[in-house]
């Protein structure tokens, strides 16, 4: 239930999802899927330095959504970024009736930069 409980999901279940995904997209010449992860806490992921993102037929997203004050979002997007594994693709999500204040499109671009990590 939205902000009552914050679930988490271990690696390995992960990275069969992203094995079962991958081949299934492989074998039926399909183009490149996205495979998003939401995270806005380190305790969500657990073991997420091993994700695999090796496989050219995914792309690999960390979507960070934390809310409230910017400071906090982005003090949680550092972090995320911090002990993120390479080649993740990174999305971020602005509330527009629960972050103070919201960024206007213009200064997310400018101030989180949502990025890929090589």
């Amino acid at each position: 239930m939205h902000l009552t409980q914050i679930g988490s999901v271990g690696i390995e279940e992960v990275n069969a999802v992203i094995t079962w995904l991958a081949d299934l997209t492989r074998e039926n010449a399909l183009p490149q899927k996205l495979l998003v992860l939401h995270q806005f806490r380190l305790d969500m992921l657990p073991g997420r330095e091993r994700v695999d993102t090796s496989r050219d037929e995914l792309a690999v997203m960390i979507h960070a959504d934390g809310q409230g004050g910017q400071g906090d979002k982005q003090a949680t997007w550092r972090a995320l970024h911090a002990t993120a594994p390479p080649g993740l693709t990174w999305g971020w999500k602005n509330f527009y009736d629960e972050d103070l204040p919201m960024l206007t499109p213009e200064q997310t671009i400018a101030q989180v930069s949502p990025s890929r990590s090589w």
